[in-house]
């Protein structure tokens, strides 16, 4: 095994999870996530300025499902690239090759979804390399 990624590529989190799980089951998932993670968490701060009793809670709930939300919003975009493109098993071929290793490393790596605005940061990083790559070349 010559490639090894320190960091989670986010692109191939979701070709992998659309290889693993099926295009319809993770589109959903994505979709699902970014819309109601959106609208409850909007909903839990709205309501933590509505009414004095437990604020804190409402605003760390209402902030916690938005920054799921935004999470997700990069998985979904690249998820519909990738089906509209059929790339999914292209992308992640040499990560197939070496399934048991870069499952245990995608699964254990995935959990940054949870870490408030980890995987924007990483795929706004992530495309800059992949643009400075291409301009090099």
């Amino acid at each position: 095994m010559t490639k090894k990624d320190t960091i989670i590529n986010i692109r191939k989190l979701a070709a992998l999870d659309l290889v693993f799980h099926g295009p319809k089951f993770i589109l959903a998932e994505f979709a699902l996530a970014v819309i109601l993670c959106a609208a409850f968490g909007i909903f839990s701060l709205f309501v933590s300025f509505r009414t004095p009793s437990h604020p804190a809670l409402s605003i760390i709930i209402g902030l916690v499902l938005s920054w799921l939300a935004i999470s997700y919003v990069p998985l979904l975009l690249y998820a519909v690239d990738i089906v509209k493109r059929k790339s999914a098993q292209q992308e992640v071929a040499f990560e197939l090759e070496h399934r048991d290793f870069y499952a245990r490393k995608y699964t254990l790596q995935s959990f940054l979804i949870a870490l408030p605005l980890v995987v924007p940061i990483l795929t706004i990083v992530q495309e800059m390399q992949k643009r400075s790559y291409a301009d090099r070349n």
